[in-house]
Parts: structure tokens; C-alpha cells; sequence
């Protein structure tokens, strides 16, 4: 653990100049996220706001899908004038996100020098500089942010639960981050199962670890297991007679798009679009399949749930091959990138463009991507005591399981690369290169006067 006694408000400025820049620079980028997402979390967080306000009724008011991002965005849309645009709430809503996601990378340079040493919390926060994914996804009024959000505080509650955990702080900042990330992502509450499995391996094998944070962390699991339930509960009661859509009705439609992606195509990594990809077998198939169901449902009077739930298990069974590999492709592309916004003949970044440089800036971003999970797989295998770091690898592996099974965009894996970026940094330290660069670095960043043990 690195003692921190150099100046803080140096990094920090640092980072929230850097912040600053790449934002600008990536504002500017000919290729960008798609501004409101589905739509439904910036329609849904507007109509809340708007409610609050008294500008519209309680019946506009509904909470479809995941609530975090609605809870997330609504403050941001109250601080505009009634009566605001949707472009102009997507101003505010982004800078909102920008605040938020650079109050992330100062977390996760604590995380860092909590953990590590403060040179590889500085690392991280520079590898989120070289490939500014984080900037990206900030442009967009989704849920990638709110939970990049989410981890970070979990993970820095972690950090101060691990090292002080007598102290209530860490284990609130750390239940709140669990609960927060999985009302963005409703598919990592697959972490809390994981984290009960990691009490009963301590309880077994590390009595020292189950002693200190067995106890704490069991309370923390079921704090988020209540609250997590509680406001789902809340989000359904308050949408069920103004809307048909509903996270479990939404979950069987994701699912069942996992199940013909990559199925006969396995290296069309094309974005899951007809204006993409209508050409595609497997999304062809996909379609043709739904219309199939569709015809079941009015034939036999039975509900989506249950028609698409019974075709979904019957499925894995029918094809245990095609199942399979699925499952490891999805889990590679989730670690990929492609731009899907722009053609590639029309691509254009400054003198770079047309197919060639298309499929240069996708091997340049891909390569740093590359590198990043090396240095978590070098970190994964040199760190011997990896239960302490339960949650950085315990978010991958719970994204991982669940969108392997179901549906896979990188979008998805997204907010676990606060854990991918701080463990990469941890291991790439390790290199004696890397090292020496890093350390040069820090030279000009850190004040003389520091002190590790």
C-alpha cells in the first residue's frame, strides 16, 4: 500500500486538464456514439424530470428497463429551463456525464495507489487517456457511464473497506457501488452470487480473509440484494398500466438475439443492425425465427415470456455445438472494437480515410486493447493472493458468463474495464520497461517527497 503524502491536487488537476482536451478532441471526431442510445433512457429520464417539475402528468411517467440510468440523468435534466429541447438536455446530460466520468478516473487513481503504488495508479489513469473509450461512451445518453460510475466507486470502497475495515465509509461506499452498477446493469447481479461463493471459499481455505471481511461483505451482498430488489419492484409498480415493455420481457428479446449471434456466421463481427448487416445469415434467421414465435403466440394464446422462454432452452439442448462456440466468440468480441457509425469507403480522419485507413485505426485501437489485456492476464497470473482483489475480476467474469450465454456487445463489457485498466496497470508495472517509463513520468507528476512500503 502506498502511503499518499505527495501533493493530490496536483494529479487531479492534471487529470481533469487531460479530461478536458480528450473530451474536446473526441467531440470532434468524424465518428461518435449514438447520441440518445434506444432513446429510452433519455425519454424516460426527460418525462421524470418534467414530472417533477409539474410540466407533464404522472401518466408519462415510466421506468421500462434498467432504472439507474434514469435516475442518473434526471438530475442533470432538471437543471434545464422547462419546456428544453432534446438536444439541448443532451447538453446537459453530457456534460453532466463528463463531470461524472472524470470524478471516475480521479477514484481510480486512488484505487490504484490504494492498492498498488501511485505509479500505477498513475498508469491506469494514462491508459484511459490512450485509448479514451471512457470519453466515447460519454457522448451518449445511456448506461455505460452511470455504471463506469458505479464500479469505480464500488471499487474504491474496496479499497478503503480492505485496508481499514473497521471503518463504515469503505463498506457504504462499496454497497452503494455494487447497487448502483447493478440498477445500470441489471446483468451484474450475477456479482453477488459470485461474491457469496468467494465468503464460502474464505470460510474454507482463508480464515484470516473470512475473519476480517466475511461478516461485512455477507451484509453488503444482501444490502444490494434488497435495495436492488426494492427499486426494481418500485420501476414496476410504477410502469406496469401505462407500459407492455418490462426488464423480463426485455431480457427474453436480448436473449434471443444471443442465440442466433455468431451462430452460423461466427466471424461476422459486423454491430447487430438491418442498415448493417442485412445480409447476414444469422440475422436473417433471427428474424425469421421471431415471426415464427410470433405466430405460436397467436395460435396457442400463450405469452411472449413463456413462447421465446421454452424456445430458448430448447435451443441450447437442440444445438450444444453451436451453443458453445457462441459462447467464446461473444466473450473475444466483447474485447474488440469496431466503428460502426461510419462506413469504412467513408471513413475520414484527418489525412487518413477511405477502407485502408478504416481498417488501420481499427488495428491501432485493437492492438492498445491488446496490450491492456495482456497486462491483466500477466497481473491475474503473477498476483498470488487474488482474493483480495475479488471484485476487479469477479465484474469481468459476471459480465462475461452473462452476455456470453445471452447477447455480446463491447458496450456491455464497458464499465468492468475500471477493473481491466487498474489490474493491467498492476501487471504492465511489473515489466522492467514499462517501469522505468512509468517512473520517469511520475518524475514530473508526484512531489520528491513520497514514501511506499
Amino acid at each position: 500500500m502506498s502511503k499518499i503524502n505527495f501533493s493530490v491536487k496536483r494529479i487531479d488537476l492534471i487529470i481533469i486538464l487531460i479530461s478536458s482536451v480528450m473530451m474536446f478532441i473526441v467531440l470532434n471526431l468524424p465518428f461518435k456514439s449514438k447520441p440518445f442510445g434506444d432513446i429510452v433512457f433519455h425519454e424516460e429520464a426527460k418525462n421524470l424530470a418534467f414530472y417533477l417539475k409539474g410540466d407533464v402528468g404522472y401518466d408519462k411517467v415510466m421506468i421500462t428497463k434498467a432504472p439507474g440510468p434514469i435516475l442518473f440523468y434526471t438530475p442533470a435534466y432538471l437543471m434545464a429551463p422547462s419546456g428544453a429541447t432534446d438536444n439541448q438536455l443532451w447538453v446537459y446530460g453530457v456534460v453532466f456525464t463528463f463531470m461524472i466520468t472524470t470524478l471516475s478516473l480521479l477514484l481510480i487513481f486512488r484505487i490504484g495507489t490504494s492498492f498498488f503504488s501511485k505509479e500505477v495508479g498513475l498508469l491506469s489513469v494514462l491508459m484511459f487517456f490512450i485509448f479514451p473509450i471512457h470519453i466515447y461512451y460519454s457522448l451518449g445518453i445511456i448506461a455505460e457511464a452511470p455504471a463506469f460510475f458505479s464500479l469505480a466507486l464500488a471499487l474504491y470502497g474496496w479499497s478503503i473497506a480492505f485496508h481499514s475495515p473497521t471503518k463504515k465509509a469503505g463498506w457504504i461506499w462499496l454497497t452503494l457501488g455494487i447497487w448502483f452498477l447493478i440498477l445500470n446493469r441489471p446483468n451484474t447481479v450475477l456479482l453477488l452470487g459470485l461474491g457469496f461463493l468467494i465468503i464460502l471459499y474464505s470460510f474454507f481455505q482463508h480464515k484470516d480473509f473470512f475473519k476480517i471481511y466475511g461478516k461485512k461483505l455477507a451484509i453488503s451482498f444482501l444490502s444490494v440484494g434488497f435495495m436492488g430488489f426494492g427499486i426494481l419492484q418500485l420501476a414496476k409498480e410504477i410502469s406496469k398500466t401505462k407500459s407492455n415493455n418490462n426488464q423480463e420481457g426485455y431480457f427474453y428479446y436480448v436473449a434471443h438475439q444471443g442465440r442466433f449471434q455468431f451462430r452460423e456466421e461466427p466471424t461476422d463481427f459486423r454491430f447487430w443492425e438491418s442498415d448493417i448487416r442485412p445480409d447476414s445469415k444469422d440475422y436473417q434467421n433471427w428474424r425469421k425465427n421471431g415471426d415464427a414465435l410470433g405466430i405460436i403466440m397467436a395460435k396457442t394464446n400463450r405469452t411472449f415470456n413463456d413462447v421465446f422462454r421454452e424456445f430458448l432452452i430448447n435451443d441450447v439442448f437442440e444445438h450444444p455445438f453451436w451453443f458453445t462456440r457462441q459462447f467464446f466468440v461473444k466473450c473475444f468480441y466483447g474485447h474488440v472494437y469496431f466503428i460502426n457509425s461510419v462506413k469504412p469507403e467513408k471513413f475520414h480522419l484527418g489525412p487518413i480515410h477511405g477502407v485502408w485507413g478504416y481498417w488501420f485505426i481499427i488495428l491501432l485501437i485493437n492492438s492498445i486493447n491488446i496490450i491492456i489485456i495482456f497486462g491483466a492476464l500477466l497481473f491475474l497470473f503473477k498476483e498470488k493472493n487474488l482474493i483480495t482483489y475479488w471484485p476487479f475480476w469477479g465484474v469481468i467474469i459476471a459480465l462475461l458468463l452473462f452476455h456470453g450465454l445471452t447477447y455480446m456487445e463491447p458496450r456491455y463489457i464497458f464499465p468492468s474495464r475500471v477493473a481491466l485498466y487498474l489490474m493491467s496497470a498492476a501487471g504492465l508495472y511489473r515489466i522492467g520497461w514499462i517501469q522505468r517509463k512509468v517512473n520517469y513520468i511520475s518524475k514530473f507528476v508526484f512531489s520528491i517527497n513520497t514514501q511506499t512500503h
